[in-house]
């Protein structure tokens, strides 16, 4: 490892994940002070999730460890052990590099893996997105939380996620509001227009509107899952508009809600199901789409900034603070459609939507963690954690 600059480790585990993470990697590959390395694991290195890796390897960044933690099961048991065997490797991999700063996003097991090891090995943990908070009771909040306690400096996406770290006892000089770094790819990301899109996407042309369906199972709903997914699904269906749709994240109740979106693709041509899409593929299918179905935090915090209209369904997200172009609605196929139908062809309502403000930055990110990571050179200052309360 060169001796003239600081090693910034980034904990990646899905390819959601990383696009959030991308810009921040970027930005630090530029520095004549830092310079990255990644660590990948998760569904990165799952082939039914796609095998993900390959495109962080495409980008050509030093990835220095891949930890092969999820094990093969739709369990709530097996999430905690996946968790459990990734901060195993995580520890060894750490202790080995002894990084100066390790970077991570958001609530999901890398997350609170990536604190525990940062926090017991004295290396200061970045975390990004700290301070959100949602009213769906899945463990990811509870997660968010705990690692704001633990991570050493706090990255977040916007002031009032600031403010509430802050009343969790962080010292100010801790945080910094530099606003979600989703939305640097967003604003990087070179225009396609929708004919590439098709080819390299490799289906017929579109004509007209189409929409985006990105729906994930909640854990304390798991049981749920496939219900709720067949609602979301008979509501597109009814639509009749052509549908683009991602597999569901890892979390337990995946795998019905895999097997029913691939039986309806195979019964509805208007149903395009994906693993998983390049970044400028999928920017620029966001960017051209009528409106954005599921339950991402994509559709909060991303779309406001491409003015798309979004139907959240169901409780993932209610609660989290959000922009005027989100309509929330329950899992019931008539009300989907119905927001739906509203979001797409409802003029009066698109304008509204055009006009909302992203309360989650403008785009830069990247660049401002960066420069916070360039100026922070005191790491026995930043490991000696304090209170306020």
């Amino acid at each position: 490892m060169s001796s003239d600059t600081r090693c910034v480790m980034f904990v990646t585990g899905s390819r959601a994940e990383y696009d959030i993470l991308y810009p921040v990697i970027e930005a630090v590959s530029q520095s004549k002070s830092l310079r990255p390395e990644i660590v990948v694991t998760g569904s990165h290195l799952a082939s039914v999730y796609g095998l993900t890796v390959k495109d962080v390897e495409a980008d050509g960044y030093p990835i220095v460890a891949k930890i092969d933690n999820l094990l093969a099961s739709d369990s709530d048991a097996a999430r905690a052990k996946s968790a459990a065997i990734q901060l195993q490797g995580l520890v060894d991999v750490v202790a080995y590099r002894r990084p100066d700063f390790l970077v991570v996003v958001g609530d999901r097991e890398e997350a609170i893996t990536v604190a525990l090891t940062g926090g017991y090995l004295d290396v200061p943990v970045v975390h990004i997105a700290g301070g959100d908070t949602a009213d769906d009771f899945n463990i990811d909040n509870s997660v968010r939380h705990a690692v704001t306690k633990l991570a050493h400096l706090h990255m977040t996406a916007s002031a009032g996620s600031a403010e509430r770290v802050l009343r969790l006892g962080e010292e100010p000089w801790r945080v910094h509001n530099v606003g979600a770094p989703g939305l640097d790819r967003l604003v990087d990301e070179p225009e396609i227009d929708l004919a590439c899109v098709w080819k390299m996407m490799n289906v017929a042309p579109v004509e007209g509107p189409f929409l985006i369906m990105i729906q994930h199972p909640l854990l304390p709903e798991m049981h749920d899952a496939e219900r709720q997914m067949k609602a979301t699904l008979d509501a597109v269906g009814a639509c009749g508009l052509p549908t683009f749709v991602s597999s569901p994240n890892s979390d337990p109740g995946n795998h019905v809600m895999s097997r029913l979106l691939s039986d309806y693709a195979n019964r509805h041509p208007t149903l395009v199901a994906y693993k998983n899409l390049s970044r400028a593929v999928f920017v620029n299918l966001m960017r051209h789409a009528s409106a954005l179905v599921g339950n991402s935090s994509c559709g909060i915090i991303e779309a406001p900034l491409l003015k798309l209209p979004v139907v959240n369904v169901g409780s993932r997200q209610v609660g989290r603070e959000h922009a005027g172009n989100v309509e929330f609605v329950d899992y019931n196929a008539t009300k989907i459609e119905t927001a739906l139908k509203k979001a797409v062809f409802d003029d009066q309502y698109r304008a509204q939507v055009a006009a909302a403000k992203n309360p989650y930055g403008d785009g830069t990110a990247g660049r401002q963690i960066c420069d916070v990571l360039v100026q922070e050179t005191d790491q026995r200052r930043l490991v000696q954690k304090r209170s306020t309360f």
